[in-house]
């Protein structure tokens, strides 16, 4: 999850680095935070980059922190689209996103050096723009694996650029980007191609959230867009395939499947797939073990849980999130709410002695 702890360099510090190394455990599997591929990515003011050399220079102790513990990471590429403000980009620069769609009705403001302001409504991505963003997605995968990272999964969900692109709610175009699925999605598998020019797929996993409604993308037919998709996702043998349930703070579309999407695109796709939203562990165990899905990611408990795979291990209560310090005020201590969260012993203990 998103936590804006790097500060306007996007640079990963200290701090981080014991936030994952707190949450890694032997065999285990991180996927970082959504972190930006280039400087016009930016959506949130204190989110991570890999663009620079001092971004990939941050990481490597976040990467090295986590080996030291046994466990695997993989990095999240993301470019937010119009998702941002012109305060989070180069040159006060307008947002972009696949057509300039109105964001007056999305219920969400832009996180600035300057505090939360509305988004402005985008641009539209000229065409002789967007094989730079695939590019940059390239670009940052190499330096993902130059930062020590295990592999990269390309963020392709909840309402980001890529999204804006897949989706005809948001994607009103007319030229070889708009239209049919296949053009809608044609970007999406630009990038992935783009990657794995220079990385081995077994290192590269995608992440998507069919019939999700995140800051206002919608589509007319989910169904039709995402079955070509993940139909075709299964040409490329990726690490992964990473689907997002359409449920709590997902915001589901009125037409969403009852019995949520992974079963559905398990039919579908024949590699590994990872489900996430709203999973607590014994609903983790059961779509596992009846085989809906190879694996289940958690996000949302492990903010105030470092050791939330033991916990679930052995079925210790959870300590509950402080929503009030998951995204750090600009004058706030880095570690609040972040890395003072303590470890299930380290409670007993401390309840021992009081």
């Amino acid at each position: 999850m998103t936590r804006q702890r790097m500060g306007d360099d996007g640079v990963p510090g200290p701090a981080v680095a014991k936030f994952y190394k707190q949450r890694a455990t032997d065999g285990g599997l991180l996927i970082a935070e959504a972190t930006n591929i280039s400087a016009s990515a930016r959506g949130y003011y204190g989110a991570p980059g890999l663009f620079t050399p001092e971004q990939v220079e941050g990481w490597k102790s976040v990467t090295a922190a986590v080996h030291g513990e046994g466990g695997k990471i993989f990095n999240q590429l993301w470019h937010t689209g119009r998702i941002s403000h012109p305060l989070n980009l180069p040159g006060g620069a307008q947002p972009v996103s696949a057509s300039a769609t109105n964001m007056d009705g999305v219920q969400s403001l832009a996180t600035t050096v300057e505090g939360r302001l509305p988004h402005p409504n985008p641009r539209a991505l000229e065409i002789d723009e967007i094989p730079g963003i695939v590019e940059d997605y390239k670009r940052a995968a190499e330096n993902a694996l130059e930062a020590g990272f295990d592999g990269v999964e390309l963020h392709a969900a909840n309402g980001y650029l890529l999204e804006q692109f897949l989706l005809n709610g948001t994607n009103l175009r007319t030229d070889k980007y708009g239209g049919s699925p296949e053009n809608r999605s044609r970007i999406v598998f630009e990038a992935i191609e783009a990657i794995l020019s220079s990385v081995d797929s077994s290192k590269v996993g995608i992440r998507l959230s069919p019939f999700g409604t995140a800051f206002g993308c919608t589509d007319s037919n989910p169904r039709e867009i995402y079955d070509y998709v993940v139909k075709r996702l299964n040409d490329y043998d990726l690490a992964y395939l990473h689907m997002v349930e359409p449920r709590g703070m997902q915001q589901p579309a009125p037409d969403a499947p009852a019995g949520g999407v992974t079963s559905i695109y398990r039919e579908l796709y024949k590699g590994v797939m990872i489900s996430a939203s709203g999973y607590d562990g014994a609903e983790a165990r059961k779509v596992v073990e009846d085989g809906t899905t190879d694996l289940v990611a958690f996000a949302r408990d492990f903010i105030s849980n470092p050791d939330l795979v033991e916990r679930i291990r052995t079925g210790t209560e959870l300590t509950p999130v402080d929503w009030q310090t998951v995204y750090v005020p600009l004058d706030a201590s880095y570690e609040k709410g972040y890395t003072d969260y303590p470890f299930h012993a380290e409670k007993t203990s401390a309840q021992a002695f009081t």
